[in-house]
């Protein structure tokens, strides 16, 4: 590869996503929607950003979180701008935003898993969704982006995964799903009887960070969005009474690869302007 050139990484591979800083160091542009990059170690971040810099590259991330919705362009802005980022929390999950705008008790929680799955909503192993791992790595990438140097062992994770989905080998895993069932319904039970909706959050602030279920109250910001719709709500010192809140998809091979898409013609846009 030659500066200039373009890489698109759609991968979710960790030796990739390694590549990002050596890519951009050539002064080759990197697009991608691997978490992995910035999402990553904190040394590793850092390098991406030193090497964008001292090889005058592109790094293309919007499609990281959000599936592109411009999140991470509106945060970088309002840092850039003086603004003060003092928490943001989220739906991150498409996966789990249509499981938990779904789940009503009708019917039980793993056979909700089984659809969302077959309609390509979740990985073909779910546990990958539904441990937060995906979320937590959301969460890390918009906290860097808001100036907070965060490690990703630092967020606190509630996974939704028991111990027996968690051992369960690939030929026993679809058996295994109902092991969701009870403790899924005693959430939504409580959150019920409160007048409070299920949520699967991500949130950062001057305390710590923290991803995993939370009874909201139907009027708080994260409770707006429906099916696989991503919402995030930032707060901050001009968005301070009312914090500003982004939606709109956040699942699906379509609005990522448009996302991506949306990288690269920014980079051929601006060479063109060179």
């Amino acid at each position: 590869m030659r500066a200039g050139d373009i890489v698109v990484d759609a991968t979710a591979s960790d030796s990739v996503g390694g590549w990002h800083s050596e890519w951009l160091g050539r002064g080759v542009h990197v697009v991608t929607a691997n978490k992995l990059g910035n999402g990553g170690d904190l040394a590793r971040a850092q390098a991406i950003d030193e090497a964008r810099l001292a090889g005058h590259a592109h790094y293309g991330d919007a499609a990281t979180v959000g599936a592109g919705l411009p999140v991470l362009r509106t945060l970088r802005a309002l840092v850039a701008g003086g603004d003060r980022i003092r928490a943001i929390e989220g739906i991150l999950s498409g996966s789990l935003a249509w499981l938990l705008d779904r789940y009503d008790d009708s019917r039980p929680f793993s056979d909700l898993v089984r659809e969302a799955r077959t309609l390509g909503y979740t990985e073909p192993d779910p546990r990958v969704d539904l441990c937060g791992d995906d979320v937590r790595r959301k969460l890390v990438i918009l906290a860097r982006a808001a100036g907070v140097r965060l490690e990703a062992h630092h967020v606190r994770v509630e996974s939704l995964v028991p111990a027996a989905l968690a051992a369960a080998g690939d030929d026993a895993l679809d058996a295994a799903l109902t092991a969701l069932d009870a403790p899924v319904r005693e959430r939504f039970l409580q959150a019920h009887r409160s007048g409070a909706k299920l949520r699967f959050v991500a949130r950062f602030d001057a305390d710590g960070a923290q991803v995993g279920l939370r009874a909201l109250p139907p009027t708080h910001p994260l409770c707006a969005g429906q099916g696989t719709d991503n919402r995030v709500a930032i707060h901050s010192c001009r968005y301070d009474e009312q914090p500003l809140v982004i939606q709109g998809p956040g699942a699906g091979a379509e609005v990522t690869a448009a996302a991506l898409l949306d990288d690269v013609l920014t980079v051929v846009e601006s060479r063109a302007r060179a």
